[in-house]
């Protein structure tokens, strides 16, 4: 009824997603945030990964650097499927020295070729990038004999899978544990098949998959049988409502297939409408297909299934922990900008409890802190900084049992509008120190509760353990008892053998009594319990007879036993069985019987105990016989009576709507039946108020004609003693009345600037959610929005509206019971745009101009009364008013002269007023068709008083006959065209035309423009230029023609310019050049344009080719006669012997193992030689590369080993010579140490240091050792021998109480290995007695004079600067110093600083002023002499 409205995609929780546009090209960024937070960034990918192309079972590896504040969280997905990550398939990594993120796969297989996408995602927006692996598979992983085989393995399970009704259905059974773990990995995403494996017991990972993904292949057949495409697969999902969920978007082949639900393997019943009193509903919206577990409880744990027809498509398992909440959450009211915490306190601990906030799921980061106590036991949502977009319902989910309130936000009432600062108090944290008591408690009652639980299974333990001895001792009894018997047996076979002996002495007695035990028995056959037989009819009988008769009855059984079964089928049998099953040992049978099912019919009495007189009173049995057969047939009679009425259809839960009407409805299998209604177990009496009750054949309904809350509750109807319940759930959803929708629905038109209300009234029990929306944006409070909500009514205040603010408005009501939306249209009225262009000209005529324009791009909600013109005529400066043209976008212009351009403006005018201005482009009123360009005109003739020209007329005549030409001249060197015709006398024909006002000796050019009726059009193009004088003699042939130089490609020519012979031959003015192959006869001119240089080269010639070469002289008499050569030429260069042209050629290279070697060598040689590349005088082989160019060749090993190394030579040859280089290219690598290192002492003082011989010294000749030496004086190491080239050394000067150390390296080309130390070595030293004789010493005298060491220098200083002096003196005593200017000492002046120290004397004046000016002294005194220093101080002004 109502349209749905467009809202922002939500790509975080209450944000808008904003597409942004990254400097790597394949990366799409979305912003979650319009404007972000100072200092922090969306992700974006600063490297992003390279698609692969690898081989089977290599290693693949995707690598990105991504950036982003707060640090981005980086996840990786295929395009079809789940990533397996484990460690042997695919492992995720991240390097924190290179910032590096890594999608390894160790052993890549043809399965993983799939498009990857790699994610990064933090708070302010997401950043995702793709990539492509393609994997080369290489054979055949298996055989089809071994495929065959585990395809057989997996066949008995699969087919316990499929075991199917005909209608689709599974057999009504419970699943195995085996067979719920397939079904868990046949639908859980690959992320989580270690963890489901390790859950399970599952070791062998990579048998499982194998078996899993033939398993996979095999479903997804059978799914393509009912199903065309599979969207969306969610996994069940606990949501904050105590409801489970089950998502499915399935594209059906056959709408009409039937869809089962099962939880462990039995049939779930479904209802297919919502309704809380139904447990189990499937809702269907389009594609997509929700199951729902409403009231969820432990009793719902287990693993739920999807069939689709009679295919499984998705399983998926539900886990219910033994956990509640014992404190639920409580409302909080908090102040904008202050932090609200959210607490519970649950019964277990649990460490997997979600949060929720306004239906969506929350995630610990900035805004929600998401934290929990030691134990898990109260667990705390914090929302930092409060806003009114905030506000809302807040849940806690803890397995299947969640609690949920609300958080409300009171926003500041701040007149300025302007942010309040940040508040430092929390909401709803008053009461933690009495959750922490009932967590106390919780934790008590949980710890003895999983004590009493240990307990019991300690107890159960034992238990077993004592039924388990019991058993074992009986065993062992039987055992015993068993072999007693058996040893009982062998004693009665062996008193058997002594009585066959006897038999011959006792053969008359034996037959007497043979005789007596006939007789005895056939009077037993006669009453029907007669030896084994009668045993047996009497169909197992528990009593026992007396050890006289058993005995009879037991030498009897072989001629009394035939006789008694028989006879017992005759008659009614024995206790227990019926007469014919005599003759089976007297086993007991029931009889099997069909219909429903009955108490069964005893038969006999088991319980009476029958003594010894009863069982041989024979005819008694017999008539106990007979009384257990009549019981049997009246139970058989008993059970074949008619079960009554039965149900054909049952109540179903319904909800029911407030004051709306309801009906509940069953379905009996007579129509004769009355039934009893009953509401909450009271009868509903047919004349109740608001209910009727009506019967329709075999259907009874009961209607409610106007719910309310009292008619909520369980009904049942009875009927003939059957019965069948449903719920009625009472819901008061949020609804409008018609009146006030159609109201609502009513547009709403406001001009700009004005406001606009929208006010619409409801019902619906509360609380009740109100949000108004404006083009699918969710409105709130603002300086222009008022939204004011009272009791049943809910009003929109829209102020200071624009023109953009005109679109649909949506107000949306919600709670408990469901949604609804009304839609509305707001219309704001403004002036209009402009018209648009471009225009579209319909006619462009001498005498109109046609035209028109696409109208304004909005119109401003108005439609247009009337476009308004001005026309312009181009060179004018006026603009004429046209005036008002009426709403079409069109114009016809009458008013017009031809060939005049004309521009207008147009402006749109409404009801609410006029628009700014569009001017067009200029239209010009009819076309001049001018006549094109004529040919260059060409010179027939030339003489010195006449030029003759000739042109062909122009193939564009604009329509109309050409009337004649306009010819002009300009002398060589000036930038004056001149007329030759006058304008009033046109040159009527361009065939021969001549100018005669020429200067002889003068070199002219024309051109030439055609005449129409329209004009002159343009001039033509230049002709050549030309001389005015009598024609030339064509001039003679060239001298000394010849070649001197060639190549492969090109002949290099030069010439003499022929005489000059007055009369006959006149002077050249250039040359043509003409090639001729040997093979062909004709020439080929390699100049279209004479050349005036008396030198060229021909080039593009063929290699070795034979030409024949000649040059022809031309001026403007024509071409004189060709010079050719006296023989034919080759396109070579001049034969040159092979050298080599480097200046510097290394002979000796280098090269470690594994790098490349590579040698360039430059030569010259004429004709082109043969290279040929000698390794120790054999061709190289096909691992060398050899690339040769002109003039050059080089040698490449890609890959260098030490086999490579050798002398490798190359020999260049021609037809002239040859020459040959040679250089040794040594491929080595750094040596491995040496062994051992040994340490010996043959002579006194020397030690002979021997070592085992390095690995490489057979590989490389080049191989030696150096030794160096450490002793415990220097402790430094210093070379002692190098370029060692055997196992052994003698070091010497070794003294003794020295600690030495040595260590031996091995040496090549490539540099030096690892050391290998020696022992430490010493050789103790006795000590001796140390004395030390001094020389006498001589008294010093230091003493002296003072002495100036550095006398004073002259100074001048700038008035006002400070000035330094000082010098040194010496002397001993140390002398003392007095300073003197103008011979007045200074010492005792504080204007100046003195100081002495260690001889050096200094003088500081801070600021010299001009009284400073004048002569300073120095003067130093001690007792053995006086002296003195002067100098002058100059003060500059």
């Amino acid at each position: 009824m109502w349209k749905k409205s467009k809202v922002t995609d939500q790509t975080a929780a209450g944000q808008a997603g904003i597409k942004k546009k990254s400097k790597v090209p394949g990366v799409m960024i979305t912003q979650f945030q319009e404007e972000l937070p100072e200092g922090m960034s969306t992700p974006d990918f600063t490297r992003k990964p390279i698609a692969l192309t690898i081989q089977e079972g290599k290693t693949a590896i995707f690598k990105s650097i991504v950036v982003g504040n707060p640090k981005p969280t980086v996840t990786w997905s295929r395009a079809n499927g789940e990533i397996v990550f484990h460690p042997d398939v695919c492992i995720q990594k991240y390097d924190e020295s290179s910032n590096e993120h890594t999608l390894e796969f160790p052993k890549v297989a043809p399965d993983d070729a799939d498009t990857y996408k790699c994610f990064a995602n933090n708070e302010h927006g997401r950043a995702i990038c793709t990539v492509v692996l393609n994997v080369i598979a290489v054979g055949f992983s298996k055989t089809k004999e071994l495929q065959k085989v585990q395809v057989e393995d997996t066949a008995d399970f699969r087919k316990k899978l499929k075991k199917r009704n005909p209608d689709g259905t599974r057999e009504e059974k419970a699943m195995e544990p085996e067979e719920k773990v397939w079904e868990i990995l046949l639908s859980a995403d690959k992320k989580d098949y270690e963890s489901i494996c390790v859950e399970n017991g599952i070791t062998d990972f990579r048998g499982m998959l194998k078996k899993l993904n033939e398993m996979k292949k095999e479903r997804e057949a059978e799914i393509a049988e009912f199903v065309s495409h599979i969207n969306t697969l969610k996994h069940i999902e606990v949501n904050d409502d105590d409801c489970a969920t089950i998502e499915l978007d399935l594209d059906l082949k056959d709408p009409a297939s039937k869809i089962f639900f099962y939880k462990d393997g039995v049939m779930v019943p479904l209802t297919k409408e919502e309704c809380d009193g139904q447990k189990h509903s499937l809702k269907q919206i389009g594609k997509k297909f929700v199951f729902t577990i409403r009231g969820l409880g432990k009793d719902d744990a287990g693993l739920y299934s999807v069939d689709v027809g009679g295919c499984n498509v998705f399983s998926t398992n539900l886990k219910a922990p033994d956990v509640e909440f014992a404190v639920k959450l409580q409302e909080i009211k908090a102040e904008e900008r202050q932090d609200a915490m959210f607490q519970c306190v649950l019964t277990a601990p649990y460490d997997d409890l979600k949060w929720f906030g306004k239906k969506a799921p929350l995630t610990n980061g900035k805004k929600f802190e998401i934290s929990s106590s030691e134990d898990k036991l109260i667990h705390k949502l914090i929302i930092r900084d409060c806003v009114p977009l905030d506000a809302g319902i807040y849940a806690a989910v803890a397995g299947v049992k969640s609690c949920n309130n609300w958080l409300i936000v009171e926003a500041d009432k701040d007149p300025k509008g302007k942010k309040g600062e940040r508040k430092s108090t929390m909401a709803g944290g008053a009461n933690s120190e009495e959750l922490e008591k009932i967590a106390k408690e919780q934790q008590e009652r949980y710890e003895k509760e999983m004590a009493e639980k240990i307990e019991k299974a300690k107890q159960a333990q034992a238990e077993r353990e004592l039924a388990d001895a019991a058993a074992k001792l009986e065993s062992e009894a039987a055992k015993k008892d068993a072999a007693e018997a058996n040893a009982a047996a062998k004693a009665a076979a062996k008193a058997e053998a002594k009585a066959k002996k006897a038999q011959k002495i006792a053969a008359d007695r034996a037959a007497k009594e043979e005789a007596a035990r006939r007789r005895a028995g056939e009077g037993g056959a006669d009453g029907g319990a007669g030896g084994a037989g009668g045993a047996g009819g009497a169909g197992g009988l528990d009593d026992g007879l007396d050890e006289d008769e058993l005995s009879n009855s037991e030498s009897d059984s072989a001629e009394g036993g035939p006789a008694g079964g028989a006879d017992g089928a005759e008659g009614e049998g024995g206790e227990g069985g019926e007469g014919a099953d005599g003759a089976d040992g007297g086993k007991r049978r029931r009889k099997k019987r069909d219909g429903p099912l009955v108490p069964d019919t005893v038969i006999g009495d088991e319980d009476e105990d029958i003594d010894e007189e009863t069982a041989k009173q024979q005819g008694k049995a017999a008539r106990k016989g007979k009384r257990a057969k009549k019981m049997l047939e009246d139970g058989e009679a008993s059970a074949a009576v008619d079960p009554g009425v039965h149900f054909h259809a049952g109540l179903s839960d319904c909800k029911a709507i407030m004051g709306e009407a309801a009906e509940l409805e069953c379905k009996v299998s007579s129509e004769d039946c009355k039934g009893i209604w009953y509401k909450d177990g009271e009868e509903i009496k047919t004349d109740a108020e608001g209910v009727t009750i009506t019967q329709d054949g075999s259907f009874h309904r009961l209607k409610i004609h106007k719910v309310t809350d009292e008619f909520g509750g369980k009904y049942k109807f009875e009927a003939d003693g059957r019965k069948t319940e449903a719920m009625v759930v009472v819901e008061d959803p949020p609804r409008f009345e018609a009146e006030d929708l159609e109201t609502f629905k009513t547009s709403v038109t406001v001009k700009k600037g004005q406001k606009a209300t929208f006010k619409l009234p409801f019902v619906g029990r509360d609380p009740i959610k109100v949000q108004w929306y404006l083009e699918g944006e969710e409105l709130s409070e603002e300086s222009n929005i008022k939204i004011e909500h009272t009791e049943g009514c809910s009003r929109l205040l829209l102020t200071k509206l624009q023109r953009k603010d005109s679109g649909e408005v949506k107000i949306k009501l919600k709670n408990e019971f469901g949604t609804v939306e009304a839609f509305s249209q707001l219309i704001v009225l403004d002036k209009p745009t402009p018209p648009m262009g471009p225009l579209e000209i319909i006619e462009a005529s001498p005498s109109v101009l046609d035209f028109k324009w696409r109208p304004p791009k909005d119109s401003g909600g108005c439609k247009v009364d009337n476009y308004i013109l001005e026309r312009n005529q181009i060179g004018r400066n006026t603009w004429k008013k046209v005036g008002l043209i009426g709403p079409e976008a069109k114009y016809r212009d009458s008013d017009v002269d031809h060939g005049r351009r004309y521009c207008y403006r147009i402006r749109v005018e409404t009801e609410i007023g006029t628009s700014e201005l569009m001017e067009t482009e200029d239209i010009q009123a009819g076309t001049k068709a001018y006549p094109g360009q004529p040919s260059a005109p060409k010179v027939a003739t030339a003489f010195k008083d006449c030029i003759n020209l000739t042109w062909a007329p122009p193939s564009n005549t604009g329509g109309t006959n050409i009337l004649g030409y306009n010819l002009e001249k300009r002398k060589k060197g000036s930038n004056l065209w001149s007329a030759v015709n006058p304008p009033e006398e046109m040159i009527r024909s361009g065939k021969l035309c001549p100018v005669k006002d020429v200067i002889e000796g003068m070199e002219y050019e024309f051109r030439v423009a055609a005449i129409n009726n329209s004009g002159a059009g343009e001039f033509s193009v230049s002709s050549e230029f030309v001389f005015a004088r009598d024609p030339k003699k064509p001039p003679g042939k060239v001298i000394d023609f010849k070649v001197t130089d060639s190549t492969y490609t090109t002949l290099s020519l030069s010439w003499i310019k022929p005489k000059d012979i007055k009369g006959e031959e006149d002077e050249a003015k250039g040359y043509f050049v003409e090639v001729r192959p040997a093979e062909n006869t004709d020439w080929d001119r390699c100049n279209t344009n004479a050349i005036t240089m008396t030198s060229y080269t021909a080039k593009g010639l063929k290699s070795l080719g034979m030409y024949w070469v000649r040059v022809i002289a031309t001026n403007e008499g024509g071409e004189g006669a060709p010079q050719e050569l006296d023989n034919y030429i080759l396109a070579m260069p001049p034969p040159v012997r092979p050298r080599f042209t480097d200046v510097k050629i290394k002979s000796f290279m280098i090269v470690r193992a594994g790098n490349s070697a590579r040698f360039n060598i430059n030569f010259e040689a004429s004709p082109w030689p043969e290279v040929t590349w000698l390794k120790d005088g054999v061709p190289v082989t096909k691992k060398v590369t050899i690339s040769n160019a002109e003039g050059m060749s080089q040698l490449l090993i890609p890959s260098a080993e030490r086999t490579d190394t050798g002398i490798y030579a190359i020999i260049v040859k021609n037809i002239v010579g040859q020459e040959s280089f040679s250089i040794e290219i040594r491929v080595t690598d750094e040596p491995k140490p040496t062994g051992p290192v040994d340490l010996d002492e043959n002579v006194p003082g020397t030690v002979t240091i021997s070592w085992a011989p390095s690995p490489d010294e057979k590989k490389d000749d080049r191989l030696h050792y150096m030794v160096t030496k450490r002793d415990s004086h220097k402790r430094q190491w210093h070379t002692v021998a190098d370029r060692i080239f055997n196992n052994k050394f003698t070091a010497c000067n070794i003294l003794p109480g020295r600690e030495y150390q040595f260590r031996v390296y091995a040496k090549n080309d490539m540099g030096s290995s690892k050391p290998s130390e020696s022992p430490k070595w010493l050789i103790p030293t006795k000590k001796e007695k140390f004395t030390v004789n001094l020389a006498e010493s001589k008294p010093c005298d230091l003493q002296c004079a003072p002495k100036f060491l550095i006398p004073l220098k002259m100074h001048a200083a700038p008035q006002g600067y400070e000035c330094y002096m000082s010098c040194a003196i010496k002397g001993d005593p140390t002398p003392h110093v007095t300073w003197y200017r103008n011979n007045i000492s200074l010492n005792t002046n504080t204007n100046y600083f003195i100081s002495n120290t260690c001889g050096v004397c200094s003088l500081l004046i801070l600021r010299v002023g001009s009284k400073d000016s004048g002569e300073y002294k120095i003067v130093a005194e001690n007792p053995l002499g006086r002296a003195e220093c002067t100098t002058k101080l100059t003060v500059r002004e």
